[in-house]
């Protein structure tokens, strides 16, 4: 049995309160209907039945969420059949009931009690038609033993119903299937628009080259949390990085060498900083981190692990081993750099003196 998409199961789920709710108020019409000619206990053990289903689907739903929730699709399929296997005793249910009709009552109910079954096949197409298989299975399960009754009364009427029945047939399969596709079809396009959506989320906070924060989405988020900080009375640290003499790699190697440096440079620092730090790209070779919770003192000592990880790096591109180190600038959250554009403009200044004092050093 082929896999059913887990979407199709929420509908089914979505779908299946209210079909029994239907049921019973159908059931309850059948037994006000035809109390005067069924005996009260016959009747009355039959609708018990239809509670113990009604009761039955619902406790098969709790157990698809169930399924859902974990991801098990073993148990999805055990369940899947558990459904099944309630629609064929459902339909057992309503033949029963015709049957009853043919028994106790005159005619010409039997054609009431068809006309009750169809109705019942048919609303059956919207909460059953995303599992398709159980809505086959209900379906023939249904119609074949009203046929049948028909054939059993023989007389024109009844034969007439039989040749409608073989035209509505194919009509009501097609419109299950027509819903079955209406309901992947939006599924799909859903995904789409999800995955879309994703997509563009992550271009407006992603850089696409190193696969960190780029500049917007860093001054965004860091001045939402400089807030928190500062609320909480609690340290924060700036680092400015700036790759020395970067410049020289694109000369000599190439720019897909640069961007070869540039990627593995990052993955490097994003391996050794904190889930909580906000790595991102400020622009070419210009990266920042703030470091949250983090007193200058312990800052600095990060920024020269750091320098030290990447000058002892080797990136290796066809063949050819480079070597870069970097330089650092710190600024430290206080009563005079108290927003993220001041902690910037301060970092930016120590990187500066980095630069100006030798590079590949730590300033302050």
């Amino acid at each position: 049995m082929p896999t059913i998409h887990p979407k199709l199961i929420e509908i089914v789920i979505d779908q299946t309160p209210r079909a029994m709710i239907a049921m019973l108020i159908v059931s309850s019409a059948y037994a006000f209907i035809f109390i005067k000619y069924i005996p009260l206990i016959t009747l009355t053990i039959w609708f018990s039945f239809q509670i113990l289903l009604a009761a039955l689907r619902f406790y098969n739903i709790i157990m698809f969420k169930s399924c859902l929730k974990k991801q098990d699709s073993k148990e999805l399929k055990h369940n899947r059949n558990i459904f099944i296997a309630l629609n064929i005793f459902q339909a057992f249910m309503w033949t029963t009931s015709s049957i009853l009709v043919s028994i106790y009552a005159p005619q010409p109910f039997e054609l009431v009690s068809f006309i009750m079954i169809i109705g019942i096949i048919t609303a059956a197409v919207l909460s059953m038609s995303s599992l398709y298989t159980a809505y086959l299975v209900f379906f023939f399960s249904m119609i074949i033993p009203q046929m049948m009754i028909m054939l059993y009364y023989g007389e024109h009427q009844h034969i007439s119903i039989i040749i409608f029945t073989i035209i509505y047939i194919p009509a009501i399969l097609l419109l299950s299937k027509a819903i079955l596709n209406s309901r992947l079809y939006s599924i799909e396009v859903h995904k789409k628009l999800e995955n879309k959506a994703d997509e563009l989320h992550k271009l407006s906070t992603i850089d696409n080259l190193t696969n960190i924060y780029n500049r917007g989405y860093f001054f965004a988020v860091s001045h939402d949390l400089i807030l928190i900080t500062t609320r909480e009375n609690k340290k924060a640290s700036l680092l400015m990085i700036d790759i020395d003499h970067f410049k020289e790699i694109n000369d000599s190697y190439g720019h897909q060498t640069g961007d070869f440096v540039l990627k593995n440079f990052a993955k490097i620092i994003n391996n050794r900083i904190r889930k909580s730090d906000i790595f991102a790209r400020i622009g070419g070779e210009e990266f920042t981190i703030l470091l949250n919770y983090t007193p200058i003192d312990m800052a600095k000592i990060i920024a020269e692990e750091l320098r030290s990880m990447i000058e002892e790096s080797n990136f290796i591109y066809n063949d050819t081993i480079i070597k870069i180190t970097i330089s650092i600038g710190i600024a430290e959250l206080n009563e005079e750099h108290n927003s993220i554009e001041s902690l910037y403009k301060q970092a930016d200044k120590q990187l500066y003196a980095a630069k100006n004092y030798g590079r590949n050093r730590v300033c302050p």
